[in-house]
């Protein structure tokens, strides 16, 4: 397919950008073209893929080398997908190239932007204001190249953040006349929201209200463009009064996270959610009305036969985002959740492949089920940490979303534990038992607790962390005496201070822990840079960059006592994942998995913050994950 093909194909109305990458996934003619690569990153990127943008980007660039446009678009993928810090270093080496035209006006573009997200988490108005001096600085440089309207206007918004407003309002002037035969049907969005912008500033609120109102309306579901637009009139919102209509026309909807009940294994009885066409047909209806009276521009399910299926194939058909997360091993899913023999079976198993084929997809294991119920849990916490990440990075409302009996027993990881783990959170619930009331079905009664089977947890959900320094492979002997008379008491002065741990191992400069709770796990990895930095690393034979990684995970392990040792260890796959993120983190740096993420949003990790850094293949070619920085979220005086 060639990238006219591509365009082509993205402008039919069903045809999503993800969709038509796993369309591609297995052919191999397009790859030759690194246009190719382009267009669907673009378009990736554009609809709010930038996890996957970021992926193909890296594929592309390994088939063509130092291609300048590719790694502009690493760049921008990075940006959109919430690692500005790691974005602005691939701008910043791209621009030490000999760049020109469009491309390095779109890099000082970039540039502009990550001095514009600085400022947003500056702590002090002089450093805020020394933020915007900067990205203005990179905006100018850039209209200069290109005198085109983007970094015109925000050479406009920054210099008024930096406190220059008199200046700000004639640029604004001059781009308004420069702009004035824009016709307002236009189906450049990011035009229309520039005249707003604009406009705002030079005080025209009405005018303002009138642009802006067109640039939403044309952006429709595009929710990260929307975001970002927000973004720039909340910022402008510290100097200007903005008129709360206007606000209002970015109402970015919610993030939901959902849960429902399956259809029923044949011989349920009493039935609760019977494989009834009609009553199918009722429940579909319902969801989609949620859908759309909560504004679910992001969703968050699993795709269980019934309930998840439908909520996912209802926001597919709105082209919302949903995102499907796998408890376990997709063939084990299938089999307890999808196609156990009920009437309809295989429509399910073809709809949950259509699901597949078209939504991101996270897993929280990817191990075998083993009658281990204790893995339902897992994915219930790790979905509603998804869609909370999601929903504060989008700086959105996340709510839950339940077609749910209220007779049924809380069965571990079923629909009530998850709306009993959800908290005090918003939440909004379809009735099962009165959808079903039309259908000439039974009422299902609730059982005695002591009558549903429960599998006993074979494994239990631990934060796992490695960590190693870098260099130490080039430690002589005659300075290894140094070493261990440092390392090793500095690391046992913080366990003893400050670590919660159920398990602890070291051989040589490995480390090796195990803890209850994600936030002790991550409040530990952090204070380990921090304090091995300290160390003065030349003194002991080693170079001065040397310095500690760390890899965090969290998942399902077991547990057992180990002879050898005569305590307890630790084992199974999810250790072996913990210790192969180890070895890709940048030194100084404490990576986390996506689960480590979602769970640590889940306890309440406010003081962390988690930077998307791509998906990495882990050594061995163990697997590909999205692997995130951990950091701690500055305090604010």
């Amino acid at each position: 397919m060639t990238p006219a093909e591509i365009l082509e194909r993205l402008r039919v109305p069903e045809v999503t950008a993800l969709g038509l990458l796993r369309e591609l996934e297995l052919q191999t003619s397009w790859r030759e073209d690194v246009d190719a690569y382009q267009v669907l990153a673009k378009a990736l990127i554009s609809d709010g893929c930038a996890a996957e943008a970021f992926e193909l980007v890296c594929e592309g660039l390994g088939r063509h080398k130092a291609d300048r446009r590719l790694e502009y678009l690493r760049a921008l993928a990075l940006d959109r997908g919430g690692n500005p810090r790691l974005a602005s270093e691939y701008v910043q080496d791209l621009l030490a190239r000999d760049l020109g035209g469009q491309l390095l006006a779109d890099a000082l573009s970039l540039a502009g932007k990550a001095e514009k997200r600085k400022y947003q988490h500056a702590i002090d108005e002089q450093e805020r204001q020394k933020c915007a001096a900067a990205s203005a600085s990179w905006y100018e440089r850039a209209y200069t190249l290109r005198a085109d309207y983007f970094p015109a206007i925000n050479v406009v918004a920054m210099r008024l953040l930096a406190g220059d407003k008199a200046l700000a309002e004639d640029r604004a002037r001059e781009l308004l006349a420069a702009l004035a035969e824009t016709d307002p049907g236009s189906n450049d969005y990011w035009l229309l929201a520039t005249l707003g912008e604009a406009h705002l500033i030079v005080g025209n609120q009405r005018e303002a209200l009138r642009w802006y109102r067109r640039a939403v309306e044309r952006a429709a579901e595009r929710t990260a463009d929307l975001a970002s637009m927000r973004f720039d009139l909340r910022m402008l919102g510290t100097r200007l009064e903005v008129d709360p209509e206007l606000l209002g026309l970015f109402a970015l909807g919610r993030v939901v996270a959902f849960a429902g009940h399956m259809i029923d294994k044949p011989g349920r009885e009493p039935p609760r959610f019977p494989a009834d066409e009609a009553l199918v047909a009722k429940v579909a209806r319902a969801i989609d009305d949620a859908i759309v009276a909560l504004d679910a521009r992001v969703g968050y399910c699993s795709v269980a036969c019934g309930s998840d299926l439908l909520f996912a194939k209802a926001m597919i058909a709105r082209k919302r985002e949903i995102h499907v997360v796998l408890p376990f091993a997709r063939q084990d899913f299938y089999g307890t959740s999808v196609e156990y023999g009920q009437p309809g079976a295989r429509e399910w198993r073809m709809d949950c492949d259509d699901v597949l084929a078209n939504a991101q997809v996270h897993h929280a294991t990817n191990e075998r089920f083993l009658d281990d119920d204790g893995l339902w849990v897992f994915v219930n916490t790790f979905t509603q940490g998804l869609a909370l990440t999601r929903a504060s990075a989008m700086d959105v409302e996340a709510c839950a979303l339940a077609v749910v009996d209220p007779a049924s027993p809380p069965m571990p990881g079923g629909t009530i534990y998850f709306l009993e783990t959800w908290g005090t959170r918003p939440v909004r619930t379809l009735d099962l038992a009165v959808l079903r009331s039309g259908e000439g079905v039974a009422a299902a009664a609730r059982p005695a607790p002591a009558s549903a089977r429960v599998n006993p947890s074979r494994r239990q959900v631990k934060a796992l962390l490695f960590a190693d320094v870098k260099n130490f492979s080039k430690l002589e002997d005659d300075k290894a005496d140094a070493f261990f008379s440092v390392f090793p008491h500095e690391v046992a002065s913080l366990l003893k201070s400050s670590a919660r741990t159920e398990y602890q191992n070291t051989w040589g400069d490995g480390l090796f822990l195990v803890f209850e709770r994600v936030v002790d796990c991550a409040d530990f990895a952090l204070r380990l840079v921090d304090r091995i930095a300290t160390i003065d690393f030349e003194m002991v034979g080693l170079p001065a960059d040397t310095t500690v990684r760390v890899g965090v995970h969290a998942g399902p392990v077991f547990s057992q006592h180990d002879p050898i040792i005569d305590r307890v260890n630790f084992f199974g796959s999810h250790v072996n994942r913990a210790a192969r993120i180890e070895p890709v983190t940048t030194p100084g740096c404490v990576f986390a998995s996506e689960q480590f993420a979602g769970v640590l949003a889940v306890e309440g990790g406010s003081d962390y913050a988690c930077e998307y850094m791509g998906i990495r293949t882990l050594p061995k070619d163990f697997d590909r994950c999205p692997l995130y920085r951990l950091s701690r979220r500055p305090r604010r005086p």
